[in-house]
């Protein structure tokens, strides 16, 4: 093993034992999630150049190019761009580089992310190891450059540990995959998944009807799988999606001011509602990742395009015969999701305003029944699936919007948001799980099918961060118990070979996995579940993220193919699955 990659597992090393005392100190503190953690104040990140196969663009003279990376911090980290060095080298050399603020966390104003920039010489070693020094130690080594353009295509990428991607919560909590020893099948499945894929990602142009390419957010749900891993090939796989979806989903308006998907009629306007099939088709959440992540200002362009044509429309949802943003929850799902990543990058105030209308328009929406739904006409979204339930539910749809949910508290800490997402978790637990308990009801109170099969349990992983997401604001690992039983059968019964089925289970599975080590300790018994039925006894690794006690190679290859022990056996469906 070369010098450079020891320094690297070394480095891997280090930045599992600082997340394990990060976590230690928020239970002594008992925090109720990750935003409330004593922030780090300085620090030192490895970052590994791969000569990647990229185009050749970003060449500067003397056979250099220009290498980037978007360089994410948790809240309250740091504030000034000008404390964040690179260096390189077994005399750790000054670098000199160009950082630039991409986003901060509009909660107290610290760095979301930046962009750092600099100059690499190509024909160098296919892998090399700098090192980012933030914080006030970087002030001795830090060495400026003339201001350089994001070159996330060029021929060197730059990537980060996955440790400290799931450590900066850039993209919510997430853990290391090569960490995650509870759900080693979900890790092996994905990456073959991907791999057999038929028809394959890259095989699939833009539909209006049906099924498409970048169903469930098919550049966030690669994203992910890339944070968890933090190699090259991952990143540039992700990185390709979110190119793709802009050259071919999006329909800017003539001065660029706003956007629409492609699949929204002609003549569309700001003053009217858009189609319910525009809407879902209009991924926001794998721009914000991309931005972060890269720096491309065409990224923000979208996330800012997409949410003005929202921002603008929003009254135009609502009209005397009803609101069709709580026709079903998916509606306000993603009309969420792209307004929280327009606040993300651009938090205005009025961007804000409206954020705040859509939350409390779900808080309001909740709050009119005592199930703890978000009840609806399930007959109005799709007769073919429910022809009379006019107080229905979706779980899975309702599992979006928790996500939602999930990406406004980072931003803006909504104290409420707490009630409503345990209220949701009560909800799918005791009244939305089929008898069998081994799944979720595809569809809840529909009076003319009660959906009472698990032939649908490969949606558990969709559902199951919910209950995440419960943990981490309250610290009742209790919910855990419930979300690891339903995530075994969801592993076993994932179907990660086709577009929509991957990014359906890859989407927010990750987050569950990181939600499981971001919660305290309060109302807790121990831990998460063990493999088994429900309300089975809790254990250590739960919490733990089931970490490895040695250090793990490079993420520069597919995680560990190992499979798990079956908890139970695979669901037998009584119905075809209706999705």
């Amino acid at each position: 093993m070369s010098a450079r990659i020891q320094a690297w597992v070394r480095a891997e090393a280090e930045a599992r034992a600082q997340r394990a005392r990060l976590e230690a100190d928020a239970q002594k503190a008992g925090s109720q999630g990750p935003a409330e953690r004593a922030p780090l104040q300085r620090g030192v990140i490895p970052m590994l150049l791969t000569a990647a196969g990229g185009p050749s663009g970003g060449v500067v003279s003397g056979g250099e190019a220009v290498v980037s990376v978007g360089v994410p911090f948790p809240p309250g980290a740091i504030r000034d761009p000008e404390k964040i060095a690179l260096r390189h080298g077994a005399k750790g050399t000054g670098v000199p580089v160009h950082v630039a603020m991409l986003a901060t966390w509009p909660r107290d104003g610290s760095i979301r992310s930046a962009l750092v920039a600099f100059r690499a010489k190509q024909g160098a070693p296919a892998q090399d190891l700098y090192e980012i020094v933030w914080g006030d130690e970087a002030e001795k080594v830090r060495k400026s450059s003339p201001a350089l353009a994001p070159n996330p295509d060029g021929p060197i990428a730059a990537t980060l540990p996955a440790g400290w991607y799931g450590q900066s919560l850039v993209s919510g909590p997430q853990v290391p995959a090569l960490d995650d020893r509870r759900f080693p099948k979900f890790e092996d499945q994905i990456e073959k998944g991907l791999a057999s894929m038929s028809p394959a990602f890259d095989t699939l142009k833009v539909e209006c009807s049906g099924q498409h390419r970048t169903y469930y957010d098919s550049p966030h749900a690669l994203y992910q799988r890339f944070l968890r891993n933090g190699d090259a090939g991952r990143f540039r796989r992700a990185r390709a999606e979110a190119v793709w979806f802009r050259a071919h989903e999006l329909r800017f308006s003539p001065d660029r001011h706003w956007a629409v998907h492609v699949c929204q009629a002609e003549g569309w306007a700001p003053d009217k509602a858009l189609s319910w099939g525009a809407l879902r088709r209009m991924v926001s959440q794998g721009m914000l990742d991309d931005y972060l992540l890269t720096g491309d200002p065409a990224a923000k362009e979208a996330i800012v395009a997409m949410g003005e044509a929202l921002r603008q429309s929003i009254p135009s949802f609502k009209t005397a015969k009803e609101d069709q943003l709580l026709a079903t929850e998916r509606n306000m799902a993603f009309t969420m999701m792209i307004m929280a990543s327009y606040y993300a990058v651009d938090p205005r105030p009025e961007v804000l305003a409206s954020l705040t209308e859509l939350v409390d328009r779900t808080v309001a929406w909740q709050a009119r029944s005592s199930s703890g739904a978000f009840e609806h006409d399930v007959a109005r979204a799709d007769p073919s699936e429910c022809e009379r339930g006019p107080r229905g539910a979706s779980p899975f749809m309702t599992a979006l919007l928790v996500d939602a949910l999930m990406d406004v508290h980072a931003l803006t800490g909504d104290p409420r948001l707490a009630g409503v997402v345990t209220r949701t978790a009560t909800w799918l637990k005791d009244k939305a799980l089929t008898s069998d308990r081994r799944a979720f009801r595809y569809l809840w109170s529909c009076d003319t099918d009660a959906y009472d099969d698990s032939g649908t349990a490969d949606l558990n992983l969709l559902v199951v961060p919910v209950f995440g997401a419960a943990y981490a604001l309250t610290g009742d690992a209790r919910w855990l118990r419930t979300g690891d039983a339903l995530a075994d059968i969801g592993v076993d019964a994932m179907r990660p070979k086709s577009p929509k089925h991957w990014s359906q289970s890859m989407r927010s599975f990750g987050r569950y996995l990181g939600y499981r080590v971001a919660g305290g300790t309060k109302g807790s018994d121990g831990g998460g579940a063990k493999e088994g039925a429900l309300g089975a006894t809790p254990d250590k690794a739960a919490t733990e993220g089931g970490a490895p006690s040695t250090p793990a190679a490079p993420a520069t290859q597919a995680a560990p193919a190992t499979q798990a022990t079956q908890a139970a056996p695979a669901p037998q469906p009584t119905s075809p699955p209706r999705k």
